[in-house]
């Protein structure tokens, strides 16, 4: 979409450092939003810069160097998957299903979790709530363990972060896997649905998979124990996949954002902590 000689008039009588920030954004709206952030959270001198990184779509949670996740300011950096709105949405849901039902001495297990987004906002809440409970997390990225260890020294969590490969991964004893694995298959990845700027710079390993990853994510489940599991996922064949892996004892659904897309599938095998109760459909 080209940007209307208009819009660009009327972003330099805002800002001479408004009109560079068109260009990754194509809109004025959210281009004075990103440079009211960058002022916000940078010194003046650092200004200039930040606009012509952000100018060359470099995203601007790595110019700023975090992104809030609920009430949490996680660290955030190259190398390492930016979390996203959708995610926080549906780990609220889960933390407030748990602190609603009680699930006391709660044993979970994060796979694929890059910032540690997902397992630090369990534990914060969880610990907040008085709700005993052991939070394990792991990731194939030495980079994506170094930065959530960041995270879980600046809000003193408890969880414990490993680099693992799932695909090798020890079976141990859990209650809930939770996971938001790369789910872009190859050919979507490169198509101009995904946006310049999450090619360009966000870590392919954490965005490219498919269909091999729920596979492992339903066998992880199985050697864990687990009676519980919710994973992000992008389409409906993946979440038909995890339904025809798990045998029959249960129960299976999905979970839709605020913006109607498909979100997660959900699996549920224990009758009194249910989280499929979360779901818009059962399948």
């Amino acid at each position: 979409m080209r940007i209307s000689p208009k819009t660009i008039r009327e972003a330099r009588q805002i800002s001479r450092l408004l009109p560079p920030l068109l260009r990754p954004t194509r809109s004025l709206e959210v281009a004075t939003q990103e440079l009211s952030w960058i002022k916000r959270e940078l010194p003046k001198s650092a200004w200039k810069n930040a606009v012509l990184q952000r100018m060359n779509h470099t995203p601007l949670q790595y110019i700023l160097g975090t992104q809030p996740f609920g009430d949490m300011d996680l660290i955030t950096k190259p190398g390492v998957l930016i979390p996203r709105w959708e995610t926080e949405e549906w780990a609220v849901k889960v933390l407030d299903f748990l602190i609603s039902n009680s699930a006391n001495n709660i044993r979970i297990l994060d796979a694929c979790t890059g910032t540690g987004c997902i397992p630090l906002l369990l534990n914060s809440q969880l610990q907040k709530a008085g709700i005993p409970h052991t939070i394990k997390a792991i990731d194939i990225s030495p980079r994506a363990i170094e930065i959530a260890n960041e995270n879980s020294t600046k809000y003193s969590s408890t969880v414990e972060f490993e680099q693992q490969n799932l695909f090798t991964l020890k079976p141990e004893p859990f209650d809930l896997v939770t996971s938001n694995p790369p789910y872009i298959p190859m050919k979507d990845y490169l198509s101009t649905e995904v946006e310049k700027s999450v090619r360009r710079y966000e870590p392919k390993e954490a965005l490219i998979g498919d269909l091999e990853f729920y596979t492992q994510l339903v066998h992880t489940v199985d050697d864990c124990d687990a009676d519980n599991f919710i994973f992000e996922l992008g389409y409906q064949t993946q979440a038909e996949h995890v339904k025809r892996l798990v045998s029959s004892e249960w129960t299976v659904g999905t979970l839709n954002d605020s913006a109607g897309n498909l979100r997660c599938v959900i699996g549920s095998k224990n009758m009194e902590l249910n989280l499929t109760s979360l779901c818009n459909t059962i399948m």
